[in-house]
């Protein structure tokens, strides 16, 4: 297990290494741009997304939501390991495999899922992620965990995969590099909420299993946050006077 590890590592960096030394650096569009410093940086922050809600409030709305259906769909990894072996009785080797099964699923999740819409994936996604994540409730043993493990894979894969590309559509025309970067942040913000309800969940009813639920009411909140959004090809950019 730790030299699978070190294997990571390498392929990061041997992948990584290109990158650095073949991309060229772009210089900036306003090199005489005064340093702002941390707390100026998270003023402007704030200022950028004021305005951003002025002129193009759709794109606010998804990156609130997607924060939130982001946090539980990272929960399903970082905390899935932790229930197969404590709730389902798998094995550490056997989850190691499971990682590379349920991985090897969401991308031909991708495949399949990218010719349907960007927004219609993610929904369905998101649905069909709260529905497996019910079944999971209630279901034991290791067989009942690789079934509903490897669907629930099926439908994590396209929901991050097509958040992405719905960003760009929901982005004002030459905002994108702004807009990933405000993406970034925000699910950051909320990093903390899906680890906080599994705690809680599985403090109060003193079960590994209950933590589930608060994966699932994250991923919940987030499909109805993203429902109201609209997807059109391009959003408008609204002037702000």
């Amino acid at each position: 297990m730790r030299i699978a590890v070190l294997v990571a590592a390498v392929w990061f960096a041997v992948f990584a290494a290109p990158m650095f030394l073949l991309l060229p650096e772009t210089p900036p569009a306003t090199p005489d741009a005064p340093k702002l410093g941390v707390v100026g940086s998270y003023r402007r922050l704030v200022a950028d997304l004021r305005e951003l809600y002025r002129t193009s409030p759709h794109t606010v709305y998804f990156l609130g939501a997607s924060a939130l259906y982001r946090d539980g769909l990272n929960a399903v990894f970082a905390f899935g390991g932790v229930l197969a072996v404590t709730v389902y009785g798998l094995e550490p080797g056997q989850v190691l495999i499971f990682g590379v099964a349920i991985n090897v699923v969401a991308a031909l999740g991708c495949v399949v899922g990218g010719r349907l819409g960007p927004k219609a994936v993610v929904v369905g996604s998101l649905a069909g992620s709260v529905a497996v994540g019910v079944v999971l409730l209630f279901v034991s043993g290791p067989t009942m965990f690789w079934i509903f493990g490897l669907v629930l894979g099926l439908f994590v894969g396209p929901a991050q995969a097509s958040s992405r590309s719905y960003l760009l559509r929901v982005s004002p025309a030459r905002q994108e590099g702004q807009l990933f970067g405000l993406y970034a942040t925000t699910g950051r913000a909320v990093s903390f909420l899906a680890p906080a309800l599994i705690g809680v969940f599985t403090y109060a009813f003193g079960s590994d299993r209950a933590g589930t639920v608060g994966i699932v009411l994250v991923l919940a909140a987030g499909l109805v946050a993203l429902l109201p959004v609209r997807s059109p090809d391009r959003a408008p950019v609204r002037s702000a006077v």
